[in-house]
């Protein structure tokens, strides 16, 4: 299949990853009137190593800036065409952590100050069926402290118990982004470049309220 602009299923999925509120579905189209799209449990985390101990940040909050279903059931969100315009935003300070020392210095080093908000903009995705669901593979504009870079990455899609469940993870150097890794402890402690991001969510579908 191949890749469909304009019609960002990726893009729900990341932004129910996070924000765990309801989307409705467009008005017009009769595919979709009377569903909306709610997520039942999601995390992502961003994952690392140092010179003393691995660590995580995680955060389950975002801000949705667009996103449109036009789906009345969980599998027709697998569907070409069924979500149409995304792109969110996900809260720097809203990571939390074990260590609060160095969950300020990635703070810090991601100029969380100047730019408060990590982007996401889905571009592109293909879909291929799987055993039980779906592979899908987007790609997309990730911008961190400023600085835009493409982005590919893979995605398992499966429907468990009337649910999708999504799960993703993709390695990233914060030196792309124009990022120093954070140290402490006078240069003692010291992150490698690398960090992984991990997502996971599952979601449903419900009949929307009347009006």
């Amino acid at each position: 299949m191949k890749p469909m602009r304009n019609t960002l299923l990726l893009g729900l999925l990341a932004v129910l990853t996070l924000s765990g509120r309801p989307i409705a579905a467009p008005a017009g189209n009769d595919a979709a009137v009377g569903s909306n799209v709610s997520v039942a449990s999601a995390t992502l985390s961003l994952s690392g190593t140092s010179t003393m101990h691995p660590y995580t940040v995680t955060t389950k909050s975002l801000k949705v800036v667009t996103a449109n279903a036009t789906s009345a059931d969980v599998q027709g969100l697998l569907q070409p065409g069924a979500v149409q315009g995304f792109e969110l935003q996900i809260p720097v300070n809203t990571f939390t952590s074990e260590r609060d020392g160095l969950t300020k210095q990635m703070f810090k080093a991601m100029k969380a100050d100047k730019h408060p908000a990590i982007t996401f903009r889905l571009e592109s995705y293909t879909v291929e069926p799987a055993a039980g669901g779906a592979t899908i593979k987007p790609t997309g504009t990730l911008t961190v402290a400023g600085v835009e870079r493409p982005i590919d990455m893979l995605l398992e899609v499966k429907e468990e118990a009337g649910r999708l469940h999504v799960r993703g993870t993709r390695d990233l150097l914060m030196t792309e982004f124009g990022i120093k890794p954070p140290t402490m402890f006078m240069g003692m402690l010291k992150t490698a470049d690398k960090v992984t991001v991990t997502f996971e969510l599952q979601l449903a579908l419900a009949a929307k309220a009347s009006n």
